[in-house]
């Protein structure tokens, strides 16, 4: 990113001189022109083209409901950075300020250069600025104090994203802005998945129109989140939860909905419902119905309105007391898994390990590329412990797994009060973590295009900073990534971005699928019934030659995982000591 006093002087220079230095962003120096086209004024320093309050209240009235389905979603986005000088602005499909949270400060602040609602915040009206440039390009944009084109608004940085119908159609822009020296290059990776939350929630509306709200609430997109949720009615019985709460409970959703919440948990506190305030924040020791294990969690409630009726609550539960959220247990604590662990003997194998092999010597970032199921992770782990790193950190991140609204804290960490009112004390990021080891990014052609330029940055620059702060932390971390797509086709197709490809692929590895080497399934099978038989106590089983004839011909979609699964299966159906074909599935048996 620019300093702050070259990029004054450099935007100095096009408004005075109409010299544009490459030294600009593309997509900036490409709004200073329209700005200039449209003629705006960049010496403005306080914004004009406001509605008036009766304007506003009808604008307002007409957007009511696109209002009432983000409001939610914004306050959540809030909840996250109140305290620590943001804004969080819903906009219209033309750029004009229809909704607004903030601090009491920086409302003010903004209020004092026309940022306010009501007010026209357009390329044509106010030049390149979040909002406006946004529109105009219709992706993601975050525009940083002297790339905005009018005066104005140069304190500021602004993160925005646009908003579409199921059509495809803009109809609104979610933005974050915050002083200069409040934001960071990782806010935008905050309001995207937001803005797409509350477009799912757009798009599931529009196709369950002429529903009531209370049952279309219940489709809202839960499980957008990292925390546990649930939604109960005035009465207490539930009639939503998402699958964070179900594995934090230890419950599927059948178990639980039409249930009085009492049925569920037995804290005192659920036992007075009405009683529970709007914006609680309470830690507790989540209490199941016969059930001793107690769960250390935050607990926060929403009340639901319709047309300013209570209808229900929102409750989220989150665990506070897990050891680093979102990393692999094998990261710090993995088995030592080297290439002596990987059975097989077959050809194909056989040249995949000698490549592992090669790139354990080295450290060039490794792309693995195989089907799911085929072992990915053991060969990223078997290349780490068999490197110079292997005495260092191995930190798994899948990519496909991560909540969007989490990932820039949990990769890149945060510094003391970046999010106030959320997390009191910093903490690393995972990048941090695998400082002079390996990051094992799985599922990497699952990462979105907005942070798979963040994480191109780090490899080109090899440092990181944490949200919330400013200084930058240098990072040595090796690169091993896996994707069981053809990341190729996926660059063809712009969903991933080819200049990260090139990174990442300098050893590229193919691991085959089970059906590719059946010769080694026989030993596969051996290697895994043994461990077992050992861990279960089990004496010596006896493999009928047709149990291994039947594995060979299946064509095993799931590859090694599973055929673990099968396996572990079919030791629990045996009776006796032989493992025969009559303990195999239907599906494989028929063969």
């Amino acid at each position: 990113m620019i300093k702050r006093k070259l990029m004054q002087e450099l935007w100095e220079d096009f408004v005075w001189h109409g010299q544009l230095h490459r030294a600009v962003k593309k997509e900036v120096r490409e709004a200073w022109l329209r700005s200039k086209a449209y003629g705006v004024d960049p010496y403005i320093h306080r914004g004009t083209n406001v509605m008036s309050p009766s304007e506003l209240k009808s604008l307002q009235l007409k957007k009511k409901e696109f209002i009432s389905i983000s409001l939610p979603l914004m306050e959540h986005l809030f909840s996250i950075v109140k305290g620590s000088g943001f804004l969080v602005i819903l906009c219209d499909e033309h750029g004009r300020l229809i909704k607004m949270l903030g601090d009491k400060e920086p409302l003010r602040l903004a209020e004092k250069v026309q940022f306010l609602e009501g007010a026209l915040w357009s390329e044509e009206a106010k030049g390149a600025n979040g909002i406006g440039t946004c529109i105009a390009r219709g992706k993601p944009t975050q525009i940083w104090e002297f790339e905005h084109y009018i005066q104005a608004s140069h304190p500021w940085t602004c993160s925005a994203a646009p908003i579409r119908n199921s059509a495809g159609n803009m109809v609104g822009v979610l933005n974050m802005s915050g002083l200069g020296g409040k934001a960071h290059p990782h806010t935008l990776g905050l309001v995207v998945p937001s803005a797409e939350a509350i477009e799912k929630q757009l798009q599931m509306l529009e196709k369950s129109r002429g529903n009531e709200v209370k049952n279309r609430l219940l489709e809202v997109t839960t499980d957008t989140f990292a925390e546990g949720m649930i939604i109960i009615d005035t009465y207490g019985k539930i009639i939503k939860t998402n699958r964070v709460l179900q594995r934090i409970i230890q419950k599927k959703e059948h178990e639980l909905l039409g249930k009085h919440v009492t049925d569920i948990f037995i804290n005192r506190i659920f036992y007075d419902l009405p009683a529970i305030p709007n914006d609680l924040h309470q830690e507790i020791k989540l209490k199941l119905l016969n059930n001793l294990k107690q769960t250390h969690v935050l607990l926060t409630s929403k009340t639901i309105f319709q047309h300013s009726q209570k209808i229900g609550k929102l409750l989220t539960i989150k665990e506070i007391q897990r050891a680093r959220p979102f990393i692999d247990p094998l990261s710090g604590s993995q088995e030592k898994v080297t290439f002596r662990d990987i059975v097989g003997k077959s050809k194909i194998i056989r040249k995949s390990k000698l490549e592992g092999k090669k790139a354990a010597r080295s450290d060039s970032n490794v792309l693995l590329i195989g089907e799911s199921g085929t072992g990915k992770d053991i060969f990223a782990q078997s290349i780490h412990n068999e490197s110079k790193r292997k005495h260092k950190p191995f930190i798994v991140i899948n990519c496909g797994g991560v909540p969007r609204d989490l990932l820039g804290s949990e990769l890149f960490g945060y510094e003391d009060g970046a999010f106030t009112g959320t997390r009191r004390v910093g903490s690393s990021g995972k990048f941090e973590l695998a400082d002079g080891g390996t990051a094992f990014l799985n599922e990497i052609g699952e990462m979105s295009l907005e942070m798979q330029v963040v994480l191109l940055r780090i490899l080109q620059e090899k440092e990181v900073v944490r949200i919330g702060g400013h200084k930058m932390i240098p990072i040595d971390v090796r690169i091993i990534a896996a994707t069981n797509k053809n990341l190729h086709e996926e660059v063809e197709k712009g969903n991933f971005r080819e200049d990260l490809f090139f990174h990442l692929n300098v050893i590229p590895i193919h691991l085959p699928p089970l059906r590719e080497i059946r010769e080694d399934i026989p030993l596969l099978a051996a290697h895994f019934i043994e461990k077992w038989a050992e861990r279960w106590g089990k004496p010596f089983i006896k493999v009928s030659p047709s149990f291994y004839d039947t594995l060979q011909l299946y064509e095993w979609p799931g590859n090694i995982r599973e055929l673990q699964h099968i396996l572990e299966m079919a030791l629990v159906r045996m009776s006796g000591c032989e493992l025969g074909m009559e303990v195999l599935p239907a599906d494989l048996s028929r063969i």
